[in-house]
């Protein structure tokens, strides 16, 4: 990503989380300030939506990522976690909907100084107020250390936290991943929500062709995708960070929690599954 420009991976899922809201009535995931965060009309998010003919599987797997992340989330809450932290947050909305709000929770949101810039103009310009239990920590993921922000902020490192690390991942090195996840696994008590990506071998014909086009168009916008991990090899790999109670979860999984909301996907076409390790 540029330097003064959020980051168009940042867009993408917004566009997406606000197209689930209109097309599948927010079956999934309820956001009712998803469409006002992003400053579009519905003609443009529907249009966006409707870009290509797998579209649906993006906008389908964006939702289910996010509720499986806020699931798991309100059930380290109730056994008394206090520290949430978003990283990569982008447009995420989970604070302005955080139905914990009368707790003593912090919200830390991690991302880069231009997308966070960008999401305060999109905030303003919608007349919504910053949460009082919200924390933004700017970070330029390429130069600052990422533990100092976040204890500058005001993390407490001997008191549990709960990271969500949606859409990140794979355009990481495996290094800068288990950094961050020593990072995590040092903390008392943590546990971390992150989707990966699997192989190409993994994909439909149809999400290959796709996968390369999305490819070619991220290295245009000078992002690419950087990591992906089969099944075996993401579960020895948090092993190896720290992390022992881990639930992986593909398409079987995803539609057996969401059933009929997510019919319109099928095996195969994923090829992107969603981990929740404890540490």
């Amino acid at each position: 990503m540029k330097p003064n420009e959020p980051s168009r991976t940042a867009l993408i899922p917004a566009r997406q989380r606000a197209a689930h809201q209109v097309l599948d009535l927010g079956s999934i995931l309820h956001d009712p300030f998803a469409m006002k965060i992003l400053g579009e009309d519905e003609k443009e998010v529907l249009q966006f939506a409707n870009a290509h003919p797998l579209a649906s599987l993006g906008r389908l797997f964006n939702a289910a990522r996010s509720r499986i992340a806020e699931d798991a989330l309100s059930r380290a809450v109730e056994r008394g976690v206090r520290q949430i932290v978003i990283l990569g947050a982008g447009l995420d909305t989970f604070a302005l909907r955080n139905p914990d709000g009368a707790l003593e929770i912090r919200i830390y949101e991690v991302d880069h100084p231009a997308t966070q810039a960008w999401k305060l103009e999109r905030l303003a310009e919608a007349q919504i107020a910053l949460p009082p239990w919200l924390v933004l920590v700017p970070v330029d993921f390429e130069r600052d250390d990422v533990v100092e922000k976040l204890v500058a902020a005001g993390l407490q490192q001997n008191s549990p936290a709960f990271f969500t690390w949606l859409g990140v991942v794979p355009y990481l090195t495996q290094d800068a991943i288990g950094r961050t996840l020593d990072y995590m696994s040092s903390i008392q008590d943590s546990e971390v929500v992150f989707d990966y990506m699997e192989p190409p071998e993994a994909f439909s014909e149809g999400l290959r062709q796709l996968e390369k086009q999305r490819t070619e168009q991220l290295e245009k916008i000078g992002e690419r995708l950087a990591s992906r991990f089969e099944p075996a090899g993401i579960a020895a790999f948090l092993r190896s960070h720290g992390f022992c109670a881990i639930e992986d979860i593909g398409f079987q999984e995803i539609a057996s929690r969401f059933g009929h909301a997510v019919q319109g996907l099928t095996p195969g076409h994923l090829g992107v599954r969603v981990v929740h390790a404890k540490h």
